[in-house]
């Protein structure tokens, strides 16, 4: 058996009334409409999809010492840093980052090991933090007030040089978490 439209006015009709009904559902019951929620995200902060975050926390380098500013990390795994300098005014030597992280947003805890980097003009450096993981049974660490195997709910990067330092070294930071 076929059917056959011959008048598109029923279709029409049909379609009309289906997005009347749809309209009167939202505007009537608004709690069937789906919503998201949670915490802005910080301005440096760039969603992506799930379980991505692209970030490119601030930091000003004109001295020995500098930290970025946090970024939200609390369902991160990993994280591929990169540190690209500008002209740099100065020597720098002996430089380090270290990547901290906060479970109460207050007190950091170090991840890893600090990292060596050449503070130079147009340097590059890039570097990978894999948080632990068992491999066959439960793994407990042992308890630190200085130390972390994993992302808290923060993550931020210190700079450190224990030689030389320079005036000025001005450096773009982007971090991927995954």
């Amino acid at each position: 058996m076929r059917f056959k439209i011959r008048d598109s006015r029923g279709v029409r009709l049909c379609l009309l009334s289906f997005a009347i009904c749809l309209l009167t559902l939202f505007f009537f019951f608004p709690s069937a409409v789906p919503k998201v929620s949670g915490a802005p995200a910080p301005a440096n902060v760039q969603p992506r999809p799930v379980g991505v975050i692209t970030d490119t926390p601030a930091i000003t380098i004109a001295g020995a010492a500098a930290t970025t500013s946090a970024t939200p990390t609390s369902s991160a795994r990993e994280a591929q840093v990169q540190w690209a300098f500008g002209t740099v005014t100065g020597t720098y030597t002996s430089c380090t980052v270290q990547a901290k992280t906060s479970y109460d947003g207050t007190n950091y805890l170090t991840l890893g090991s600090a990292v060596s980097v050449s503070v130079a003009s147009n340097a590059l450096n890039a570097w990978t933090i894999i948080e632990e993981r068992g491999t066959t049974s439960v793994t407990t660490s042992t308890a630190s007030s200085t130390a972390a195997l994993g992302f808290g709910q923060l993550t931020e990067f210190s700079f450190a040089c224990s030689g030389a330092y320079g005036t000025s070294a001005p450096v773009t930071v982007s971090v991927i978490y995954r």
